[in-house]
């Protein structure tokens, strides 16, 4: 027994010392046991405007864009008050840019890279993004547990209230700004499409962002509102053109993946036929001689002449009719396709737009004496930014000028005119111009004819949740919408109330 004894305990440490070294030999040292943080973070913006065009199509061109009478749809109108195909941005965001951008938060937490707090600090600001354009759109969606199916098995999340979404996206905006305003450097670089790393940018986005989520409670918690749109101007919003947050897309027409504007493919792949100026936004801005009308639109043979223009009608669904009506020309209406055209998150004109808005409310920005100054500055840099689209939309000062002259600002109508030109420059980001339209209620618009049958009059407030919600996360889908009052078109989310 005693030799048996020995045996096994010589036995024992020899298969330990086989051991030694065991997990390291096991590891493929061609592939990465973490992927760096700017590949991540790269892939994140990317997606952050959307990878498919299709769905894009869907979700912003058919529904949002002509909620807002933007866009007329000759063949898609009755889409807009039916609940399918409305879950292309809640299903796409979050397989990719959702449960990404939690994992490099989650990586970054724990990094001792000397870059790391700066790098997260920028994460956070991207992550606001992401978050509050869903819930935007969708009201209640997951939040807190959303995105962490590897990092803590979390399959089915739970849904947080939009007040309780909002509440911290704005503090991870004032932690993120504390960190940028402090100075530093990151590692991102290049990588980082929007502003290549620069700390300095990154902390007017995020200041530019707040004020952005501030104004949207005004309707229900107008204190707060107050509140933190003081502390993002004080923290210093953008300030020109050149602080603009925007990705800049490759040119590549062959393209299927991320890396071509989505808003490109949508309205090239309906231009001829199904995608028109509506007749509500090509009368706004022709009763005002708006120069911008031979930048957006032209004939369907490419002629941008201003007397040529005409909206389509968004109850006229004759599609022989609507092949003459003005294609949408900065995206290839003429015959020049834009694949590289850039996508704007948040612009300058919007910040000055805002800031209008919070000295008429508060007496915030330099106060009620400078509402026309802002007024003014949002209105020439909404007709500048679009030459970031080529020579082709530059709009010259002197036009701008002739334009302020001819419409002047007209300060008991402060809130309407600042609301009605942010309705204007915010053209192609559909998501935005319905938020801000349902947060301000301008411009008045009318509500297609199949609204009466299908809303009960009412132009959409919201996207309804996936299917795929309702049959994977059921649970936590319905206690959402038990808990919001509905998961229909017109159910108000929680900012968004009467």
């Amino acid at each position: 027994m005693k030799k048996i004894f020995i045996s096994f305990i010589i036995i024992m440490f020899t298969l330990s010392a086989c051991d030694d070294g065991f997990e390291e030999l096991n590891v493929n040292p061609t592939k990465p046991v973490q992927l760096d943080p700017s590949t991540k973070f790269t892939y994140v913006q990317l997606y952050t405007g959307g990878s498919s065009y299709v769905a894009y199509l869907f979700w912003n061109i058919i529904h949002l864009m002509q909620n807002v009478q933007h866009l007329n749809n000759t063949s898609y109108a009755s889409f807009l008050y039916k609940e399918g195909n409305t879950h292309w941005l809640f299903e796409e965001q979050f397989k990719t840019t959702v449960k990404n951008i939690v994992d490099l938060e989650a990586q970054l937490e724990v990094s001792t890279e000397p870059t790391a707090t700066m790098d997260l600090a920028i994460t956070k600001v991207q992550k606001v993004l992401i978050f509050s354009r869903i819930t935007d759109v969708y009201g209640d969606i997951p939040y807190s547990e959303a995105g962490k199916g590897f990092l803590e098995g979390i399959r089915f999340p739970k849904y947080d209230q939009q007040s309780a979404i909002y509440a911290d996206m704005l503090l991870s905006l004032e932690s993120a700004t504390a960190t940028l305003s402090a100075g530093g450097t990151s590692s991102f670089g290049s990588a980082d499409l929007m502003f290549s790393g620069d700390v300095a940018k990154w902390n007017k986005f995020a200041n530019s962002l707040m004020l952005r989520l501030a104004l949207r409670m005004v309707k229900v918690d107008e204190a707060a509102a107050k509140s933190w749109a003081t502390k993002a101007i004080d923290g210093g919003v953008m300030t020109s053109n050149e602080d603009i947050a925007y990705i800049q897309y490759e040119n590549s027409a062959n393209d299927g993946g991320p890396n071509v504007n989505p808003l490109t493919k949508g309205f090239t792949s309906r231009a001829s036929t199904q995608v028109k100026i509506s007749k509500t936004f090509m009368d706004f801005m022709k009763t005002r001689n708006d120069p911008r009308v031979s930048v957006l639109a032209s004939t369907v043979d490419g002629n941008t002449d201003f007397a040529l223009q005409f909206g389509q009608d968004i109850n006229d669904e004759t599609r022989g009719e609507a092949n003459s009506k003005p294609n949408i020309n900065i995206f290839g209406g003429s015959g020049t396709v834009i694949y590289d055209a850039p996508f704007f998150f948040q612009t300058y004109a919007e910040v000055e737009f805002m800031l209008a808005e919070s000295a008429e409310r508060w007496g915030l920005a330099g106060g009620a004496s400078n509402v026309e100054t802002h007024y003014n500055a949002g209105v020439t840099a909404a007709m500048q930014y679009l030459s970031m689209y080529g020579s082709a939309a530059d709009i010259t000062t002197t036009q701008i000028n002739d334009y302020l002259s001819a419409n002047p600002f007209v300060p008991a109508q402060a809130l309407k005119m600042i609301n009605e030109q942010y309705w204007v420059a915010t053209f192609g980001n559909g998501l935005e111009t319905f938020s801000n339209w349902k947060r301000s209620g301008y411009p008045a618009l009318v509500p297609a004819n199949v609204a009466a049958t299908l809303t009960n009059g009412e132009i959409p407030r919201r996207l309804p949740y996936p299917a795929s919600e309702k049959l994977n996360n059921s649970t936590n889908v319905e206690a959402a919408i038990a808990v919001q009052g509905g998961d229909l078109l017109t159910t108000r989310m929680w900012w968004d109330k009467n």
